[in-house]
């Protein structure tokens, strides 16, 4: 049986939330990445962060490489995270030929933390979602209060269960 984590850093609690039914979907423990145990006993490492201002938050990166410091040799690797804008063209990339969605470019930034460790496998099955708070590009935070939704909870338990489903 594969034993599985999941693990998250959350600023507003949406992203608590969203790894709260995650780990029930995959009926594994949840943890804030101020409390990450020794994951030597884990097979899979189910990782979360949340989005400013269309980028991986400061402290977001900081708890990347600090779990990449961890015992991640071996492991196989889930991300997820949310924002309160992730299916946006990225304000940086709109104007030039290639337009990549802050959706793209979180996910690349979290692998490219992560996989400075060679020996992990990043799954490609991901999860985000919109969280409570939305930057818009004029630098305005907008609230999002009724995210994430129950929609969106829901959708992050089925993310657990494929996973589930997946690995056993």
């Amino acid at each position: 049986m594969v034993k599985a984590i999941v693990l998250y850093n959350s600023r507003t609690g949406s992203t608590e939330k969203v790894a709260k039914k995650i780990a029930e979907g995959l009926g594994a423990e949840y943890r804030s990445n101020k409390n990450i145990p020794d994951l030597k006993n884990y097979d899979l490492v189910v990782t979360g962060s949340w989005v400013i201002m269309g980028m991986l938050s400061f402290a977001g990166k900081r708890y990347l490489r600090k779990l990449r410091r961890k015992n991640i040799a071996g492991k196989k690797i889930a991300l997820f995270f949310t924002s309160g804008s992730p299916d946006d063209i990225h304000p940086f990339t709109e104007n030039s030929e290639n337009p990549r969605t802050v959706k793209q470019i979180m996910f690349e930034s979290m692998e490219k933390i992560l996989v400075k460790n060679k020996d992990i496998t990043i799954l490609q099955d991901r999860f985000y979602c919109k969280g409570i708070v939305k930057m818009t590009k004029k630098g305005e935070v907008k609230a999002n209060p009724d995210h994430p939704t129950e929609e969106d909870l829901s959708k992050a338990k089925a993310f657990g269960e494929k996973l589930k489903k997946q690995l056993t």
